[in-house]
């Protein structure tokens, strides 16, 4: 068994810790775990790319290009630029969020959302999250990433257990907001579940 999982954002999105709670909680149902991030200029709003392969043996990190059983995306754009990485009947989950790139080049114009998510439904099969706005119905819109993670688990294809999931975020997200993260985690696996 192995499952490659690339995860895509933005710097101050949440990506790391995202990851992180996703290879904790393969851990603790007993998987091997192989975990890498790429940062470049993440603390200014850049991109950021973590890559999680588990299984009952993982050597190495890194994904292949067209090997990644699903991407996980925090927002649009960012999901379209890790596309490559997806292979052919991988899935996308993806939030419904948009940033514009902070620098473009000259006379090229950026594409549109529905643009961008015409091109993620032509390549695979595209869970939308709207991350922000079950955030703002919990009050906190930081718990995006816990959203974008119960959507994660509630896929088939992701063989950890709820209950590993749940003890990762314990485990991983301050005692105070706990709660508040375990509520997301299971407003975020709705979402995919009702799809």
């Amino acid at each position: 068994m192995k499952l490659d999982i690339v995860f895509s954002g933005v710097g101050g999105q949440g990506v790391v810790v995202l990851s992180d709670v996703y290879c904790e909680a393969a851990m603790l149902d007993g998987f091997d775990v192989a975990k890498a991030e790429i940062h470049g200029m993440a603390q200014r709003g850049g991109s950021i790319v973590a890559f999680a392969r588990i299984g009952d043996k993982v050597e190495s990190p890194l994904i292949e290009t067209g090997k990644a059983d699903v991407i996980v995306g925090f927002e649009i754009l960012e999901t379209a630029r890790a596309l490559p990485m997806l292979k052919k009947d991988g899935k996308v989950i993806v939030n419904m969020k948009y940033i514009p790139p902070g620098c473009g080049v000259s006379g090229v114009k950026p594409k549109k959302t529905e643009e961008l998510m015409q091109i993620l439904r032509s390549k695979a099969k595209v869970h939308e999250v709207y991350g922000a706005e079950i955030a703002t119905k919990l009050g906190n819109l930081l718990v995006v990433n816990t959203i974008l993670l119960g959507a994660l688990s509630a896929l088939p294809e992701i063989p950890i257990k709820q209950e590993a999931f749940q003890k990762a975020i314990a485990g991983k997200i301050k005692e105070k907001y706990i709660s508040l993260n375990l509520k997301a985690f299971q407003l975020g696996r709705e979402s995919v579940l009702t799809f």
